[in-house]
């Protein structure tokens, strides 16, 4: 059994220190981190259930005439939440997959 050689068809691999590699890592750095993305999401539940703590407040006392409001602030927490608990849930169905990798 004749074995080719197959040299001549390796190409060399570029090296990480290469100026091209390194536009584009940063490059990459531009782009939103997910942890990023992520706390801007807590932070926005968070704005959220603020603002329907305080309207209940002021709807106990009786400052609010307009129940419209409540109830748009109301769909938006719940939104928020709602968008947050499917992130969570996606990142950690990946990072479940991610440890069912074998090597």
């Amino acid at each position: 059994m004749f074995i080719v050689p197959i040299s001549s068809a390796i190409q060399p691999v570029e090296s990480f220190f290469d100026d091209n590699a390194v536009k584009s890592v940063t490059e990459e750095s531009d782009k939103p981190q997910f942890s990023d993305v992520f706390k801007e999401i807590f932070s926005d539940v968070q704005e959220t259930q603020r603002v329907v703590q305080e309207d209940s407040v002021r709807l106990a006392m009786g400052e609010i005439d307009d129940l419209h409001t409540i109830y748009n602030n109301m769909t938006k927490a719940s939104v928020a939440v709602e968008t947050f608990v499917a992130v969570k849930d996606a990142a950690v169905n990946a990072y479940d997959r991610i440890l069912q990798i074998s090597m």
